[in-house]
């Protein structure tokens, strides 16, 4: 009798052990997936007026002169995963006045978004932010100054999170 108690609980083992395989399975995926790690890094991020001809920020700054027709993001990113969604929210005074989304197709690279507007006129003065989002998380924020006078500028000591 014992004998056959044994064969009885033999298959009850051996799918548990299969259920605890595949638990340590899946738990070492979360743990390797950029959403469970949260691997996503900006290596740098600067904001200016324009890029080179090497795609490199020039002269960054986060006070814009008033005669500005457009601001640029430039950033350096890495430990992305192939889809991730960037999205880019420009505001000023604090009301959103540009959004932009865009998946990545690399784990690492560089990224620059502009703020235009349509007509090509200057930016309006004024104190702007911009948010850098990775799949629905807040991942960097910036603010900078479009600015009439230096009275207007962005001081340069406000400390930013990132």
């Amino acid at each position: 009798m014992i004998g056959k108690r044994l064969k009885i609980h033999e298959p009850l083992v051996l799918v548990g052990l299969m259920a605890l395989a595949l638990m340590l399975l899946v738990s070492w995926g979360f743990r390797r997936s950029n959403f469970a790690s949260g691997s996503f890094k900006m290596n740098e991020v600067l904001i200016c007026e324009e890029l080179d001809e090497n795609l490199r920020p020039v002269s960054a700054d986060r006070n814009i002169s008033q005669e500005s027709q457009q601001a640029c993001l430039w950033f350096d990113y890495s430990g992305a995963r192939r889809g991730d969604t960037i999205e880019i929210s420009w505001y000023l005074s604090g009301e959103m006045i540009q959004r932009e989304t865009v998946r990545l197709s690399s784990s690492e690279g560089i990224k620059a978004f502009y703020l235009l507007k349509e007509d090509g006129s200057p930016l309006a003065p004024g104190f702007y932010s911009v948010i850098i989002s990775c799949n629905g998380k807040d991942t960097y924020e910036d603010n900078f100054t479009v600015a009439v006078s230096s009275d207007d500028a962005f001081p340069d000591n406000v400390v930013v999170w990132d």
